[in-house]
C-alpha cells in the first residue's frame, strides 16, 4: 500500500541531498571569485567575492587629499554598485555553468 509513496520519498531525499551538495560546491566556487568595481573618477575601487562579501576597498591618495566627503561617498557608492552588478552577473553565470537547479527554474 505505501511501497510507491515510500519510494518517491526516498528518491526525493536523495535528490535533496544531491542539491545540498551542489549548493555547497557552488558556494565554495563563488567565494573564490573576485569582482572589482571602480568609481567613475577611477580613484576608488571595491572588491567583492562571488557571495557578495566585501573583500577590500582601495582609495587613491588623491581622493583623500581632496577632503571632499561627498565625493568620497559618491565614489564608494559607484564602485560598490559596479562590483555588485558584476558579482550578481558572475554568480548567475556560474550557476548556469553548473546546470542551475532543475525544478526551480534556474
Amino acid at each position: 500500500m505505501f511501497g510507491g509513496a515510500g519510494g518517491n520519498k526516498f528518491d526525493m531525499l536523495k535528490q535533496m541531498k544531491k542539491m545540498r551538495s551542489q549548493v555547497k560546491t557552488m558556494e565554495k566556487e563563488l567565494a573564490g571569485l573576485n569582482f572589482v568595481g571602480i568609481s567613475k573618477n577611477k580613484l576608488l575601487s571595491v572588491t567583492l567575492d562571488g557571495k557578495f562579501q566585501m573583500k577590500s576597498i582601495q582609495i587613491e591618495d588623491e581622493l583623500i587629499e581632496k577632503k571632499d566627503k561627498n565625493l568620497l561617498e559618491k565614489s564608494i557608492q559607484e564602485a560598490y554598485t559596479k562590483a555588485l552588478q558584476d558579482a550578481q552577473a558572475g554568480a548567475a553565470k556560474q550557476m548556469q555553468a553548473m546546470g542551475g537547479f532543475p525544478g526551480f527554474g534556474m
